[in-house]
């Protein structure tokens, strides 16, 4: 009788743990995102937007020179979801949770047919914050995980940054990682 050998698999990366991340390093996240005009309309609906500039492209063929040459600007909740996706594999795999997503600003606008992409700069680290133990996570305490913070930057086809917002995340320790 033979027996199955033990296979040890992992559900995340080994190199996204907090002792991974260094204070100014800049992580350029591999994959891109094509929004499309049909992911537009149907987001922007969804969550009943009812900014014109987002769904009227008659308003927008009517004053060119006031709505971005005639286009329709993709709703920043999009923009925002995207690029946080793009950039989750590389620095949120092993998180225990987001604590707060801050100062966002929209600094160029998204239309359809643009490709996204991600970037992440760490601001800090901190392995003494009291709200790890408060995130929710059952036996998470200081030293098992700490916090890092980063600056997200979410990037056209072109590099103009068309989003830049802070993020924190409690995130585990090589020892403590499941």
């Amino acid at each position: 009788m033979s027996t199955a050998p033990e296979i040890s698999h992992r559900f995340t990366r080994d190199d996204n743990l907090f002792e991974d991340f260094t204070v100014g390093e800049t992580i350029v996240h591999p994959r891109g995102r094509t929004i499309s005009d049909g992911e537009h309309m149907l987001w922007t609906n969804f969550v009943l937007n009812t900014a014109q500039l987002h769904f009227n492209q008659k308003m927008c063929d009517d004053e060119p020179a006031t709505n971005f040459g005639g286009r329709r600007v993709v709703y920043g909740g999009i923009v925002f979801a995207f690029v946080a996706g793009l950039a989750s594999e590389e620095t949120e795999e092993n998180a225990a949770c987001v604590l707060s997503y801050d100062e966002g600003r929209h600094l160029n606008p998204v239309f359809a047919g643009d490709t996204l992409f991600a970037e992440s700069t760490v601001l800090a680290k901190s392995e003494d914050d009291p709200r790890i133990a408060r995130c929710g996570a059952p036996g998470l305490a200081p030293g098992k995980a700490g916090v890092v913070k980063f600056l997200l930057r979410g990037l056209n086809q072109r590099g103009e940054v068309v989003l830049e917002i802070t993020r924190e995340l409690v995130i585990l320790k090589k020892a403590y990682r499941p």
